[in-house]
């Protein structure tokens, strides 16, 4: 570079420092205007000078988006809100939204200092609007649910509203485990608190307090809308305790698919094998095929048709297992076998014919109970058909012991023992009587 060429060069950027310099001054001097314009009370002067201010900045090279967020500023330091969102509104999107946010937080601080609940309603109201025009909805919801929280006890229930908003999951299972926390009298508010969490955390311990108290339905629903696998399949077995079967093998049904979609073949054989050990051996045949164990389905498909006394179909299926043994057994022992059917039957029919028993709210503990009519309506029923039942289990106890084969022997005890009455009645390892008719009581010849 020629001497000239540096002469030139070393002008311009004198020249340049001198304007960034002048420049400088004037978004001093604006600055200064700004400040003396905010301290005005009057709001016409205010006015004039924070004009003068934004022709400062201007002549400084300020951007008119860069203005606004000084103006802005400017409005928010004496609260007026009003002016304040409109100055961000010139701002660019980015500095709208920080203004925006930083207008709520504001009011947010007011609200809580507000003399009464009114005031106190409009402001976050505004806040509120603030935050999502600032695309920070959820950042504020948990801001002002936290002010909430603060104030104790009493205000818990708003604090959950804005929790809500917010999806502050963590919040709201900290109020949840507060409520846990009181013991008996906490715990269904508990509950309640732990499903607004919407974690699978939260349903499975809203599910567990329900299921404590007995409250199976709304157990179940906790359960469900977490996906809790092991919640449902407690709840299927409550189904079958009760002698809901059909309903509860929808369930395992249910839990199956998921395991499958999943691949979880470990899953769908455990669930599988926990139901041979309740003597479900239908569900748990179709469990088996889904994770593509054949021989186990095979084997429980035989025990199957043997529990639904179809003595022909399960002799076949345990020959093409490869378990002559028990084919063999239910040859053998086809004239003590052949009086079963027809005993099934019957009190199959029986348990059929008894009336459902439906769910009411109690009126002191909002707990859910059996219905009272329901109840004296299945008491009738079984005062009607108790002497009809006592015959039909004091038959098995003739028939049954002479079966020959103890494998065989075993499998049609189970059977029968799904039947309450049969196990009150006869003794359940040997179905010898065990209750002679003047002490069988009502509740004793109950089917399900």
């Amino acid at each position: 570079m020629n001497i000239i060429s540096k002469g030139l060069v070393t002008a311009f950027l004198a020249v340049s420092a001198l304007g960034s310099y002048a420049q400088n001054k004037d978004v001093d001097k604006g600055k200064e205007l700004l400040t003396k314009a905010f301290d005005q009370t009057d709001n016409v002067k205010r006015g004039e000078i924070i004009t003068k201010a934004r022709e400062s900045f201007t002549k400084g090279g300020l951007k008119p988006q860069e203005v606004a967020v000084l103006i802005g500023d400017g409005y928010l330091s004496k609260k007026d809100y009003t002016n304040a969102a409109t100055a961000f509104g010139s701002a660019s999107k980015e500095e709208k939204k920080v203004g925006f946010k930083k207008l709520a937080y504001l009011q947010v601080d007011d609200a809580f200092q507000a003399a009464d609940i009114k005031a106190e309603t409009k402001l976050l109201k505004s806040a509120m609007s603030f935050f999502t025009k600032a695309d920070a909805l959820k950042e504020g919801a948990r801001a002002i649910g936290d002010k909430y929280f603060d104030r104790g006890a009493d205000s818990y229930a708003k604090a959950l509203e804005y929790y809500q908003i917010a999806n502050a999951g963590d919040k709201i299972t900290t109020i949840a485990e507060t409520y846990e926390a009181k013991g008996a009298e906490g715990e269904m508010q508990a509950a309640e608190t732990y499903k607004l969490a919407k974690t699978p955390e939260a349903y499975k311990k809203a599910g567990d307090i329900y299921y404590a108290k007995k409250e199976y339905g709304k157990a179940f629903d906790a359960y469900q809308s977490g996906n809790i696998v092991e919640g449902i399949i407690k709840y299927a077995n409550h189904l079958v305790a009760t002698g809901q079967n059909a309903e509860a093998d929808n369930l395992y049904n249910r839990v199956a698919d998921a395991f499958a979609e999943k691949d979880n073949k470990a899953g769908l054989i455990k669930l599988a094998d926990d139901l041979v050990g309740k003597h479900n051996y239908g569900t748990a045949v179709k469990l088996y095929d889904k994770a593509g164990e054949d021989l186990k389905a095979n084997k429980y498909r035989a025990y199957e048709k043997l529990g639904s006394m179809d003595f022909e179909e399960a002799k076949a299926l345990f020959t093409t297992s490869g378990d002559a043994a028990m084919a063999k057994a239910i040859t053998d022992n086809t004239k003590q076998l052949a009086p079963l059917k027809d005993l099934d039957f019957n009190l199959q029919q029986m348990r059929d014919a008894q009336p459902q028993i439906g769910m009411e709210q109690d009126e002191v503990t909002g707990e859910s109970r059996q219905n009272k009519a329901d109840v004296k309506a299945v008491s009738d029923y079984y005062k009607t058909s108790k002497d009809q039942i006592v015959t039909q289990v004091y038959a098995l106890s003739t028939s049954v012991p002479k079966i020959t084969n103890p494998e065989l022997k075993k499998l049609v005890m189970e059977k029968f023992l799904s039947y309450p009455a049969v196990g009150n009645i006869l003794n359940k390892e040997t179905f010898a009587i065990k209750l002679q008719k003047p002490q069988i009581a009502l509740k004793d010849v109950y089917l399900k």
